[in-house]
């Protein structure tokens, strides 16, 4: 639950709201100024298909909030559609507790928050490669060095269609690889894929 108390219904115009970027008038110097003008503000929040709630809370709240699903879905992804559509079909097989971040630099401090035992490892992480200016192999190679992440199944799911990123994706310990398209179904059935290979939460 958000720190007002309040819970806000999914719309389109909620998960918009997680790509959403400041006015910025000054011209961005450095590539990552431009990542930052261009792409989100890190934001970790929980998308409760089940019931419609979109949730933002602190670390402490966010645990608590997390306790309600039993299997806690990551999704690593920076397109508000791509989103909404990943959720969805994660809600279709009996998923609703999705944490999104839509951001490397968010992510990667949230698996250092893992790995210093701060909140629970999730479920399952869907990645996407391309974050901005920013790659997703970032979060691959944490994932491979880190005991603690090694055994979380990874569905990689980018726009990457050449045969280097499946490659290195399957060394740096990725389960799948899945090109995006049109097709959810191709994306329901990688999903399901990634789930059986999941451990059983304690």
């Amino acid at each position: 639950m958000s720190n007002d108390g309040r819970r806000n219904v999914t719309s389109p115009e909620d998960i918009a709201a997680f790509i959403k970027t400041e006015p910025d008038t000054a011209e961005p110097v450095t590539a990552r100024e431009r990542n930052d003008k261009l792409h989100p503000k890190p934001l970790v929040k929980i998308i409760n298909c089940k019931t419609g709630d979109v949730i933002q809370a602190s670390l402490a709240e966010l645990n608590q909030q997390m306790r309600e699903f039993r299997k806690v879905i990551l999704l690593i992804e920076d397109e508000a559609s791509a989103a909404g559509i990943c959720a969805a079909a994660l809600h279709q097989l009996g998923h609703d507790g999705v944490q999104l971040i839509t951001q490397l630099l968010a992510a990667e401090q949230h698996l250092a928050d893992i790995v210093s035992n701060l909140t629970e490892a999730p479920f399952a992480i869907v990645l996407d490669l391309g974050l901005g200016v920013d790659s997703g192999f970032s979060v691959l190679r944490i994932c491979h060095a880190e005991p603690k992440l090694q055994k979380v199944p990874i569905l990689v799911w980018t726009k990457h269609s050449d045969e280097l990123s499946e490659k290195f994706s399957n060394y740096l310990g990725a389960k799948d690889f899945l090109v995006k398209s049109s097709d959810e179904k191709e994306l329901r059935e990688a999903l399901k894929r990634l789930l059986v290979t999941a451990p059983v939460p304690l």
